[in-house]
């Protein structure tokens, strides 16, 4: 006979569970642009799934694989943390392509904090044609759930 314990929800896992129904932030492009002066600059557009209005975020650095990469993760973090209104503390841990049965991935690793608790949260996405639209969807599959909760903020009607 086996008992099962109950387990104690971190405030992470009440606002996912609150929010299992509510819309997503969908990625729409991602754009990368070669300056002058070894530097990039990556735009990726998003709508947020209230009001349908697009968003735009954009990174500039060096110019770089690892670094373009880096930069899709961080303007996608920008962009959620804008629809979070900034209630999430969102800092990137790193980016890492692999391959794995056959398939090329990207794997985002981050840290969230809310409510004063960190968690560590880790999104991976397969990448079909685009490492950065990959790097932007892993970092949506990461954190979509923990933002989700507060996108209700942007319904004009709420």
């Amino acid at each position: 006979m086996s008992t099962t314990e109950p387990t104690m929800l971190s405030a992470f896992d009440v606002a996912a569970g609150q929010a299992s129904a509510a819309a997503r932030v969908r990625l729409v492009a991602c754009h990368l642009e070669r300056g002058a002066g070894a530097t990039s600059r990556v735009t990726v557009e998003f709508t947020e799934p209230v009001t349908g209005a697009s968003l735009l975020s954009r990174k500039e650095g060096p110019t770089c694989v690892g670094g373009d990469l880096r930069l899709a993760a961080l303007a996608t973090l920008d962009a959620l943390s804008h629809c979070a209104d900034n209630a999430l503390r969102l800092e990137l841990v790193g980016v890492k392509p692999m391959r794995a049965f056959d398939t090329n991935l990207m794997v985002v690793a981050l840290l969230a904090g809310y409510n004063g608790e960190v968690t560590r949260v880790v999104g991976t996405a397969i990448v079909e044609d685009d490492q950065l639209a990959g790097v932007a969807r892993a970092t949506l599959h990461a954190l979509n759930r923990l933002v989700a909760p507060h996108l209700m903020r942007l319904d004009p009607f709420a």
